[in-house]
């Protein structure tokens, strides 16, 4: 029985050498490259028909690296009795994120544009994608060139290093900037329906808002996923949603009270009431390494270049060192 359980262990081990070699392996044969991303707005007319229907909320993984950069500074009032600091972030996210979704509360009423490291990074072997700091990045030139054209607003900028896989393994980075609506709108771009004081039950619609108003969900100015994956090629896939704020023309229905109590005729009638529209930019585009590429839409654009870069090499342990580590959500 002794030889027999230590055939058992060697075996183990041997599974785990193997199993450990192979992720190794598979690391050191990655291919990464560094991505930069400028988004912004463009303030034009056009004659485009935006949906009016609710938008999907997304649920596939996403790696958010703008979350841990913009909630660092979240106290143990807003946050409980834990709170989070930027260490805490770094080194246990995921409980962070935890605290933050149950504790109600929102970071920020506006993400800047600006989403970077506070020092200069790198990825390393094994590592997941790494956001880098704003002096790693290259296209400040372009930006202060889009800044000044008319009726363009800057959303987002960010630059990171992150290994290509294939679009059935890739995980899309979470973007999001801007304004939060959720104070004035619901997710589904309703305006939110404030119950008056004056009586019972006061004007709030019922059929319309059934309490759908989710606090703990932020509705941004701009936020989406951006899928990089090879596939022989490098392909960008995005899923944007731009909202802007306009009015929606909808027809509801009166009842009209005739001779007697008993006796109502339904008609209609057209109403105005503000609404949020949710515009999107929906693209899947073979691209080139090192060239920049502009995606453009009526109400958007976003300039982004992937760079080929030395391949990581394996991490070396460093006392008092702290990385912005991204979420990793469903």
């Amino acid at each position: 029985m002794l030889r027999l359980s230590k055939n058992k262990l060697s075996a183990a081990l041997a599974v785990g050498l193997l199993s450990s070699l192979s992720v190794s392996v598979n690391a050191a044969e990655e291919r990464w490259f560094e991505v930069e991303v400028y988004i912004f707005e463009r303030d034009v007319p056009t004659v485009e028909q935006w949906p009016t229907a609710p938008a999907e909320t997304r649920t596939r993984k996403t790696v958010d690296f703008i979350t841990p950069m913009v909630s660092t500074d979240l106290t143990a009032v807003s946050m409980g009795l834990n709170g989070c600091t930027s260490s805490d972030w770094a080194t246990d996210s995921v409980n962070c994120n935890e605290q933050l979704s149950s504790a109600n509360h929102k970071a920020l009423a506006d993400v800047p544009m600006q989403i970077a490291a506070p020092a200069p990074a790198t990825a390393h072997l094994g590592d997941g994608a790494v956001l880098l700091a704003e002096s790693q990045s290259q296209f400040n030139d372009i930006i202060a060139t889009i800044s000044r054209e008319k009726g363009t607003t800057s959303l987002l900028h960010m630059t990171w290093q992150q290994s290509m896989l294939p679009r059935n393994r890739a995980i899309p980075v979470k973007l999001y900037s801007g304004h939060d609506y959720s104070d004035e709108y619901e997710f589904n771009g309703h305006p939110i329906k404030v119950q008056e004081a004056s009586s019972e039950f006061g004007n709030f619609d019922f059929m319309t808002s059934q309490f759908a108003n989710d606090t703990n969900k932020p509705v941004w100015k701009f936020d989406g996923t951006i899928n990089i994956y090879l596939q022989h090629y490098l392909f960008i896939e995005t899923n944007f949603t731009l909202r802007e704020e306009g009015n929606k023309t909808v027809t509801v229905a009166q009842n009209e009270q005739l001779t007697t109590p008993e006796a109502t005729q339904a008609s209609t009638q057209e109403v105005t009431t503000p609404y949020l529209y949710a515009i999107p930019m929906v693209q899947n585009r073979r691209v080139r390494s090192d060239e920049v590429h502009y995606f453009d839409h009526p109400k958007m654009g976003m300039i982004i270049q992937i760079r080929k870069m030395e391949h990581p090499s394996a991490k070396v342990p460093k006392s008092n060192s702290v990385a912005m580590e991204p979420l990793t959500t469903y």
